[in-house]
């Protein structure tokens, strides 16, 4: 048995280091998908933000050398990184790549460690097993911005009449109101409503300049909610219903749960939703909630049907824990705004959030 075991031991510390090698390639395959996913994710974002392709190079290689390949940074090329145009025809379908595509919201990273890369080949553990002294690793991601149909969903309440830095005081008017000025003339200039049309407005201007063609429809609530525009490409006809109302504004009680319902019809309407597109339903609301639907219930049903809720809550007078819930419940976020600025940033921020997703 001495004998035997001396002469199989050189088999099987060759088959162990045969199988310990092969472990460590497939772990280098894991590392380096790892790393690309990481890169083409920054990558992505970058150029969602930003539209710079130089700029989404430098975060991806930032990301890619913030992750190890078998113990060493991944280092990325600029010829790693391509950008083009990812599409698919239905909800159901894969994204396609093309590189040469005329509106790039698309970047594909490929991480190498191979005999022409910048780290080279990777070294076995066990040399000359096999005669293989090194492989070559090779992995690629693509991160989209995917196209999004997206809901505006408005308060247009009294309160709104009011400045952002005074309380109501029904039946008392707003303070910055003309002389004379009651309910259903037009919207104070110092009023949330024009406000959250400026910030509308900065909106509209983040979409515009992104590479994707986003649809958005306007739905609007007081005591009873309205949709005001179906999904719509054209921009200014969101502002022109925003408008109708700025000229002619007429309060009334605030019926969040209406308006997220509206929203919810607005983005499930077969003749205009696109089936393949993600859904964003955002939110706005001064005050709180207190005729009809419960706003909770109205973003469970949202999100059971593929919508992301976001909330944006606007004054001190807003009922923010009722609307982090109502975010919680169409797995999206809250934000809050104190003033005109704050409101614009805010809607100009959710602009930029909108859906990144690794489509390879």
């Amino acid at each position: 048995m001495l004998v035997l075991i001396v002469l199989m031991l050189p088999f099987i510390l060759i088959l162990a280091a045969f199988a310990i090698n092969l472990s460590y390639i497939e772990l280098a395959r894991t590392d380096m998908q790892v790393a690309t996913d990481a890169a083409a994710r920054a990558a992505g974002r970058e150029l969602s933000l930003t539209g710079d392709q130089a700029k989404a190079i430098v975060a991806g290689k930032d990301a890619a050398s913030r992750n190890k390949v078998v113990n060493n940074p991944l280092v990325l090329q600029d010829s790693d990184f391509v950008f083009g145009e990812s599409t698919r025809s239905s909800i159901t379908n894969r994204y396609v790549f093309d590189p040469a595509g005329a509106s790039p919201n698309a970047v594909r990273v490929i991480g190498n460690r191979t005999a022409g890369s910048a780290d080279g080949a990777i070294p076995m553990l066990f040399l000359n097993v096999l005669s293989r002294d090194n492989f070559e690793v090779t992995q690629s991601s693509i991160s989209t911005r995917v196209e999004v149909d997206i809901a505006l969903v408005v308060d247009r309440s009294g309160s709104m009449a009011y400045a952002a830095n005074e309380p109501t005081n029904w039946p008392n008017t707003p303070a910055a109101a003309p002389d004379g000025w009651w309910f259903c003339d037009a919207a104070p200039p110092q009023s949330r409503w024009r406000d959250l049309v400026a910030a509308v407005d900065a909106f509209l201007a983040e979409l515009n300049s992104s590479p994707q063609q986003e649809k958005v429809s306007l739905s609007s609530y007081s005591t009873w909610a309205s949709t005001d525009l179906s999904l719509t490409h054209d921009y200014t006809q969101v502002q022109s219903a925003m408008a109708k109302y700025s000229t002619n504004f007429c309060g009334g009680t605030t019926n969040i749960g209406g308006g997220i319902s509206s929203g919810y019809s607005a983005l499930t309407d077969p003749s205009h939703e696109r089936s393949w597109t993600s859904k964003v339903m955002v939110v706005m609301t001064d005050g709180n909630h207190n005729v009809g639907l419960d706003p909770v219930t109205a973003a469970h049903t949202a999100s059971a049907g593929g919508v992301t809720v976001f909330t944006v809550t606007f004054s001190e007078e807003a009922a923010k824990d009722t609307m982090m819930d109502v975010a919680n419940a169409g797995f999206g976020k809250h934000f809050h705004a104190t003033t005109s600025a704050d409101l614009v940033a805010v809607f100009q921020e959710i602009a930029r959030l909108l859906p990144t997703l690794l489509t390879r």
